[in-house]
């Protein structure tokens, strides 16, 4: 009899990690950013970043350097691209568009600061 209240409970802990696993939420997943390096004293600092939320539909583009160049994230959708600008330079806060849906995604995105020309990151997947 003790093996099988050790089975019961092995069975019942087995099930209890399998539904945790199963119905775990993957929202997070999929969101990811870039950096781009090279601003202020000597261009060890980071310019800005920019990246694709909420399952490949919101872009966002964030300068972090109070160096007067603007900062941007560019992106491509399954149809077609575009790009969004930090409007407030490197004041508090990002400028965010939701270009994308779940049948026309962003699928690449770079972020670019502007200094003499686009000084960008390499096209990213979203």
């Amino acid at each position: 009899m003790p093996n099988r209240k050790l089975l019961t409970v092995a069975a019942a802990a087995f099930l209890a990690l399998a539904g945790t696993v199963t119905f775990a939420p993957a929202a997070s997943a999929h969101d990811t950013s870039r950096d781009v390096y090279g601003c202020l004293y000597q261009g060890q600092f980071r310019c800005g970043y920019g990246g694709v939320t909420n399952s490949h539909t919101r872009v966002y583009s964030c300068d972090t350097a109070g160096d007067g160049y603007g900062f941007r994230t560019e992106y491509r959708l399954r149809s077609g691209s575009s790009f969004v600008d930090d409007a407030n330079g490197s004041s508090s806060g990002c400028s965010s568009v939701t270009p994308g849906s779940s049948a026309n995604p962003v699928t690449q995105f770079r972020a670019c600061q502007k200094q003499n020309a686009w000084w960008c990151s390499e096209w990213a997947t979203a």
